[in-house]
């Protein structure tokens, strides 16, 4: 009958400090996936570090971020992201990967719900097998997959190249936008 108690005991207290420690994570707790998860994009997100900034409401995360948003992943060295608008901001060698298609820049503003991605600095560029677009900047949708360039637009396209101030390019019909 001892032998019953004891491990009946401890299977009583391993419960209720699960459900003590479950309760505080649901009342005051922030973790970055749990608080993502509530939108209807359910981004999951990693990092080597993350914490939570209780004066901006911001996750800061460092190192080998990554975001993986439905058909899209975001890599980045660090990021910013508000859990509850999907907002990013990300430096350090940022891109979005999207089936072949690979979105680089030197640092992005994107807005997930929007569908939309803003990229900055000196080297930024839309690249997948047979085209390549580099400019000082560029913003994308991907709902529309419209991807427009500005500043010193360099583009080759099946091994011809051409320069522009500012390029439309719509990548479902491989072609400028007119």
């Amino acid at each position: 009958m001892k032998c019953i108690r004891i491990p009946l005991l401890l299977i009583g207290m391993f419960f209720s400090l699960l459900t003590l420690c479950s309760a505080k994570d649901i009342e005051g707790g922030h973790t970055l996936n749990a608080d993502m998860a509530k939108s209807k994009y359910q981004p999951v997100v990693s990092a080597d570090h993350s914490q939570y900034n209780e004066d901006n409401g911001l996750y800061e995360l460092t190192g080998n971020v990554r975001i993986q948003c439905q058909d899209r992943l975001i890599t980045a060295a660090n990021a910013k992201i508000n859990a509850t608008t999907l907002q990013v901001w990300a430096d350090g060698g940022t891109a979005i990967h999207e089936g072949e298609l690979t979105f680089t820049g030197d640092a992005l503003y994107a807005e997930l719900t929007e569908s939309t991605a803003w990229f900055f600095g000196t080297r930024c560029g839309c690249e997948r097998p047979g085209l390549a677009i580099h400019s000082d900047n560029m913003r994308y949708n991907w709902q529309t997959h419209i991807v427009i360039f500005d500043g010193h637009v360099l583009w080759v396209q099946k091994g011809k190249s051409n320069t522009s101030s500012h390029l439309e390019f719509d990548l479902n019909k491989n072609d400028v936008v007119r």
